[in-house]
């Protein structure tokens, strides 16, 4: 059995906090892991800023749920799972992604949690300091092949554990950093590739 891990911002969706930034006027708060590699300096830094600005978890869920998919990301997702597993890989929260979720048709999702009292949120927790990587180690360990597709810095960690991995809606400054991963801006180009490395699925 194979198994597809997919980042969710950036490769399924637009990114949450982007239009978080748009909606509030606070530009800062538009950065993401393109920007700054580390997720955790870049939840230290929206927290803070959410903090100080008196910007709420229920904001951040308003923006969430005013956004579609990318265009083609429901059919590419709903073509992978008629001959694999899928999963969602993603350094987003349940609290914010369940909108998203439901527009997907709600596949598997691992991603953290967050702390929140009262609308604010208060602290994140983890589920590992390289969680895209200890998750596809370990559906490797149960024997699983797995390919992995993302756009963005903490996607690399998902490529050197999978059995294959992908660029999908990677900007250039990224995607030419790693010029050993393949790399597509078309869904269509994308499943077929993953369609072609596998080993269990008749591909002609």
């Amino acid at each position: 059995m194979e198994i597809v891990c997919l980042d969710m911002e950036g490769t399924l969706t637009p990114e949450i906090w982007e239009r978080v930034a748009s909606n509030t006027g606070i530009e800062e708060l538009g950065q993401t892991t393109r920007d700054i590699p580390s997720y955790e300096k870049l939840m230290d830094m929206r927290l803070q800023i959410m903090t100080e600005k008196g910007i709420m978890l229920s904001d951040v869920q308003e923006a969430a749920a005013s956004l579609e998919l990318l265009p083609g990301a429901l059919d590419f997702v709903s073509n992978l799972r008629k001959n694999f597993q899928v999963v969602i890989l993603s350094d987003t929260f349940h609290d914010i992604a369940k909108p998203l979720m439901k527009k997907l048709g709600f596949p598997f999702l691992l991603c953290h949690n967050l702390e929140i009292n009262n609308d604010q949120i208060i602290s994140y927790k983890l589920r590992h300091p390289k969680a895209k990587h200890q998750a596809i180690s370990y559906f490797k360990q149960m024997g699983y092949r797995c390919f992995a597709a993302g756009d963005s810095h903490n996607d690399i960690q998902m490529f050197e554990i999978a059995d294959k991995g992908f660029f999908i809606n990677a900007p250039i400054k990224i995607s030419s950093l790693h010029p050993e991963i393949d790399s597509f801006d078309s869904y269509n180009d994308l499943e077929e590739a993953i369609l072609t490395n596998s080993i269990y699925v008749d591909h002609e």
